[in-house]
């Protein structure tokens, strides 16, 4: 009975770390954000290192491209 728990506790542990790490991975992107006639009016780059960083205006429609561009 015993070593069914452990094994239980440990399959709920590698569960939740697996979760974990794709929670934190889905913020690793770009925010574009668009003007009414469809014009790139900003970007927010998130969890990419060096890449990070916001530049222009924030709109209500906007785009997330998930993942980080490599430097090449």
């Amino acid at each position: 009975m015993a070593r069914n728990r452990v094994l239980a506790v440990a399959a709920s542990l590698g569960f939740l770390a697996l979760v974990s790490f794709n929670a934190a991975a889905g913020w690793q992107g770009t925010w574009h954000y668009y003007d009414e006639e469809g014009v790139l009016v900003g970007s927010w780059t998130a969890g990419c290192g060096a890449a990070d960083g916001r530049w222009g205006v924030v709109t209500d429609n906007k785009v997330f491209i998930q993942g980080c561009r490599d430097e090449s």
